[in-house]
């Protein structure tokens, strides 16, 4: 018998239509996941427990770092009053593979995998693909996937259901109910024997953790000390307040780029790593690529020792990683020790 703890985040998946016609999260979304999986044709239904956490309600666009906080607090309690054989947090679509990167840093050496699950649409309606990506989910765990953070989802475009490593895991693009990684699974036709071989290839790949990091840092919590700025046409650097800030992530172009050359000088980066070197705030690139292969305004910026290249991560992981890193320290050396420590299961280049 597989024991698993449902952790209820809130999100479309766990979502009722209200008298008013909006989606709230809703009382049920455990007895509709549950039930839905009990009734299915799943040869696992009959070895599989469901342990269910309190319901949080939070609809993943009002996620927080408080937020972050309670899902994680929720987790630890009831890790703590039993012993599972795998977790799954049912969580929106919107902040899908920001909360799922952030808890694959925080649950790093994890003893059970853990699995983050989402809906297009509400169990209700006949067109979620909710039901298959929970039943993805605990097939995964009842057949004996390695530890890690993983997250299981079937794109509309396609109607194929894949297995994401959640360090790789991308936000879904505006106007599109698809999810994306860097070597992302299609498993809509796996036999046993295929999970099988794909279970021992990924075993390779988890980070293999010497003390579990919630066992490392048993009081680590969550602070807001990490700001992202996202790189477009016409950003104004001197519109950012610092002052609550220990440091900065900057994403960049496709090309690894950000501004360096602007006839105003607020429109330039450099501006913001002039600002961000007079505070004693970090400033961080990702994605970044090699610099001595890249574009004069990358050669420029890297000029400033203020700034530091975060190379071969998603923007989402590179987040997690600051977030975590900025809210365990204030030494300045340990974290950038945890920032630089890239390991294979999260590098995607």
């Amino acid at each position: 018998m597989k024991k698993i703890l449902l952790i209820l985040v809130g999100g479309t998946i766990c979502c009722e239509q209200t008298k008013s016609g909006a989606l709230n999260v809703g009382e049920n979304a455990d007895l509709f996941l549950i039930n839905g999986f009990k009734n299915s044709d799943s040869a696992y239904v009959k070895d599989t427990q469901f342990t269910v956490s309190e319901n949080l309600y939070i609809l993943s666009e009002n996620l927080t770092v408080n937020g972050l906080n309670r899902i994680l607090n929720t987790y630890k309690n009831a890790v703590k009053r039993d012993s599972f054989d795998g977790v799954i947090f049912a969580h929106g679509t919107d902040t899908l593979a920001f909360c799922a990167a952030i808890f694959a840093q925080v649950l790093r050496g994890s003893k059970i995998p853990v699995f983050f699950v989402s809906a297009q649409k509400p169990l209700s309606n006949p067109d979620s693909n909710g039901h298959e990506n929970f039943r993805c989910a605990v097939e995964c765990i009842a057949r004996g996937i390695t530890q890690n953070v993983w997250v299981t989802y079937k794109n509309i475009s396609d109607g194929k259901m894949y297995l994401h490593s959640a360090f790789k895991l991308k936000q879904c693009e505006n106007y599109s109910d698809d999810f994306f990684s860097h070597g992302m699974i299609d498993v809509t036709r796996f036999s046993e024997a295929d999970f099988k071989e794909c279970f021992e290839n990924l075993n390779e790949l988890a980070p293999k953790e010497k003390v579990p990091f919630l066992e490392k840092f048993k009081s680590f919590q969550f602070s807001k000390r990490v700001l992202l700025i996202e790189a477009y046409v016409g950003i104004d650097y001197s519109a950012y307040n610092l002052s609550n800030f220990a440091a900065v992530l900057h994403t960049t172009y496709h090309s690894g780029t950000a501004c360096a050359t602007a006839s105003n000088a607020e429109d330039s980066l450099l501006y913001l790593l002039s600002s961000c070197e007079d505070s004693g705030v970090d400033v961080y690139l990702s994605p970044a690529k090699d610099v001595q292969n890249s574009y004069q305004s990358i050669v420029d910026i890297a000029k400033n020792k203020t700034v530091n290249f975060l190379y071969g991560l998603t923007k989402e992981t590179a987040y997690a990683k600051l977030l975590v890193a900025y809210s365990l320290f204030d030494d300045k050396a340990k974290i950038q020790q945890f920032i630089t420590e890239i390991n294979d299961s999260e590098r995607v280049d």
